[in-house]
């Protein structure tokens, strides 16, 4: 089949973007363009820009006039404070879409990804599950920023937009320690080397609430079907994985994972506690041959953010449901097939 779409993934090399590069490249309708500030080693078709610079974007996006998607998966740096860049990341989108109005004669669609940060998972208990429509929480937060922009942007164009918001994207993504399945699994080899058992290092309360997660590929396979259901034109779709679990029951499941004894709730400030934990690190990786240092393995800081939310953590599948999408991940089956991705990677040790 030849080709009917070309989709432009800005921001292809991040965490977000990998597995939809994957996905869309794999779709025999879709023909697929990564853009970057620095081409990927082996990267067949790539855009090299700066999204920063406007006049060298038009000039980038001019000679691949064939674009008629895009998908927007760039963020400005940001560390585990909730609050992000909102005048970077609003100037890097609109940069984007001057460019491609300014170049892509067929632009059909563009799309953003954003987060459960969207409902202010971040600042402390939310209604639960999440809808789409929920009011928003006091600013800042650059979600609303972008939406709106775009939303503005679009009125009386034949483009059309869509977001997706998915939670705590888990993926076998080697080299990017802001990982929930490679911190945890850092974490346990670490307490199995000083034959401690497996504590949960969050707060008591986070122990019996609701959470979920979101697979990247399923995220992935989310966004293509928004880039193609008409009925998603101009809409925004909660994308996770469809169940929930409860550290209280998962916990036990990641100690046998782990080959470790399963402990109890014990509040451990990781970034204070795993300090000093490097040569530790450093003398599993000796004994098993492991690929990469502690710090490209592991985000204390993140690890915090994530274990410490004593709130539900829920968003509601029903609006994708009734347009149409019907994806969904077993998150437990996935907690184990993505530690065996980072032991078959040599990032984490064997069980």
């Amino acid at each position: 089949m030849t080709a009917t779409s070309t989709v432009l993934i800005a921001g292809a090399s991040g965490a977000a973007a990998t597995r939809v590069l994957e996905r869309a490249s794999a779709a025999p309708d879709l023909a697929v363009v990564g853009l970057s500030r620095n081409r990927p080693e082996g990267a067949a078709d790539w855009i090299t820009a700066d999204l920063t610079d406007p006049p060298g974007l038009v000039a980038a996006l001019a000679e691949r006039p064939d674009i008629t998607h895009i998908v927007y998966a760039s963020r400005a740096p940001h560390g585990e404070s909730g609050v992000e860049d909102v005048p970077a990341n609003v100037a890097m989108l609109r940069n984007l879409l001057d460019a491609a109005e300014a170049s892509l004669p067929r632009i059909a669609h563009i799309h953003l990804i954003h987060g459960g940060k969207w409902y202010g998972l971040h600042i402390g208990p939310f209604r639960t599950p999440a809808r789409e429509d929920d009011p928003r929480h006091m600013p800042p937060n650059f979600y609303y920023d972008q939406q709106d922009l775009v939303a503005a942007r679009q009125v009386g164009k034949a483009w059309t937009w869509s977001a997706s918001r998915p939670n705590f994207v888990l993926d076998v993504a080697p080299g990017r320690a802001r990982n929930m399945v490679s911190t945890l699994g850092a974490y346990a080899a670490i307490c199995r080397e000083l034959g401690v058992p497996f504590d949960f290092p969050g707060k008591a309360g986070v122990w019996e609430k609701l959470h979920e997660v979101t697979d990247a590929t399923l995220l992935a396979d989310g966004i293509l079907w928004m880039l193609r259901e008409p009925r998603c034109a101009n809409r925004a779709f909660n994308v996770t994985n469809g169940d929930a679990f409860r550290w209280c029951d998962l916990w036990p499941y990641l100690a046998d994972l782990f080959g470790l004894p399963c402990g109890r709730p014990r509040l451990m400030r990781m970034a204070h506690w795993m300090a000093d934990k490097g040569p530790v690190w450093e003398a599993i990786r000796a004994r098993h041959g492991l690929a990469l240092p502690i710090a490209q393995v592991a985000s204390w800081e993140f690890a915090d953010f994530f274990l410490n939310m004593d709130y539900d953590v829920i968003a509601s599948m029903t609006a994708a449901r009734a347009a149409g999408f019907t994806g969904f991940v077993d998150s437990w089956a996935m907690f184990a097939a993505q530690v065996e991705g980072y032991r078959a990677a040599r990032i984490l040790p064997p069980r």
